[in-house]
């Protein structure tokens, strides 16, 4: 429909292809400190909406299990003012291959607020969230997650970034725990360099454990592909 609606306007196509020393996100390494390749597609269709998949390699259970992640995603923003935007994601993640009795498929609504593309405020909201953890498996619960983060240019192609971010399981394993990271990019053209220093605090650590919640370094290289960068 929304492809439908927007045919006399043109599309622009963009993505990325990256290589990862580890897959983290919201404080969890997603492939346990190991190395991951990853990409993605995005459509724009408008100013308002953008439409794309993304895909990961995972390893996040010692064991047999799903070693792919893949993400589709719709996205509507709303700007306000030339500084200040808005927008809404929603995203389902789909782990094809999944040999575990659990199916880890789930649903994410992302609502954030940024302000000159450098500072932004993002609450997340999974309503059937499934994980694993010391205290055993939880299925179809509700997780939340809250974010902030902000980006500045530095010198040259060089900018830095930070966050921190506050993610509550308690329907889950009734506990929840802080994470944030720090980081250094460097950007020519389409290419990019991430490196990022990683801190979850000790109730992730024993939730999950040392190989999915560490202090650690990763580093990212990207490339990026079609629309503007």
């Amino acid at each position: 429909m929304l492809l439908a609606g927007t045919a006399h306007a043109q599309i622009e196509w963009g993505g990325s292809l990256a290589l990862t020393s580890d897959y983290v996100q919201q404080g969890l390494s997603q492939t346990r400190g190991e190395p991951a390749l990853q990409g993605g597609l995005r459509a724009q269709l408008n100013e308002q909406w953008t439409v794309g998949a993304w895909a990961s390699e995972i390893d996040r259970y010692a064991g047999a299990g799903a070693n792919v992640e893949l993400d589709v995603y719709a996205t509507r923003a709303w700007r306000f003012t030339p500084e200040w935007v808005a927008t809404m994601t929603a995203t389902h993640y789909f782990y094809p291959n999944d040999a575990r009795w659990v199916r880890y498929d789930y649903d994410e609504v992302a609502a954030s607020v940024g302000y000159r593309s450098a500072l932004f405020a993002t609450v997340a909201w999974a309503p059937n969230y499934v994980d694993r953890s010391y205290r055993g498996v939880a299925s179809d619960r509700s997780a939340l997650s809250y974010e902030l983060s902000a980006n500045q240019s530095l010198v040259g192609g060089w900018s830095g970034n930070m966050g921190v971010g506050y993610r509550d399981l308690s329907d889950l394993f009734d506990e929840a725990y802080w994470y944030g990271h720090a980081g250094l990019m460097y950007s020519a053209q389409r290419l990019a360099v991430h490196l990022t220093y990683t801190y979850v605090d000790q109730t992730a650590r024993h939730l999950f454990g040392h190989e999915r919640a560490s202090l650690a370094w990763s580093g990212t290289l990207i490339w990026r592909f079609g629309g503007t960068h």
